[in-house]
């Protein structure tokens, strides 16, 4: 691996690259950004659906509360960068998806990566 060329990639992405809208709005924070991956793992290993729930047991309580959580993805949601969908099964669930949006966006930003 070419920690250099990477390492160098990183920062000049971390500066700027307006392309990409979803991935902006996901970096802004700690947070966002789990979120973000968390989804998107779950999107790419095709396993169980995520609700609300999930995502919040998930996250320790010393990194952010259950209202800044549910902020990050209401502002997604409204985005429409998340789709939030009521359970088949419980009507007092919500499933999280990403977007088309987000997973595109996602496999392009991630092409700067595969030389290394």
């Amino acid at each position: 691996m070419d920690y250099l060329k990477l390492l160098s990639s990183l920062k000049k992405d971390v500066i700027a690259n307006p392309k990409f809208e979803t991935i902006q709005y996901f970096r802004k924070d700690f947070i966002s950004v789990w979120i973000w991956i968390y989804l998107l793992e779950n999107h790419f290993n095709n396993k169980k659906k995520i609700n609300i729930q999930n995502i919040i047991q998930e996250i320790p309580n010393e990194y952010a509360s259950r209202p800044t959580i549910y902020k990050i993805i209401d502002i997604a949601v409204a985005k429409k960068y998340f789709i939030k969908k009521k359970d088949e099964k419980d009507k007092r669930k919500y499933n999280l998806f990403p977007s088309t949006q987000v997973v595109d966006e996602f496999k392009e930003w991630s092409k700067v990566f595969k030389d290394f």
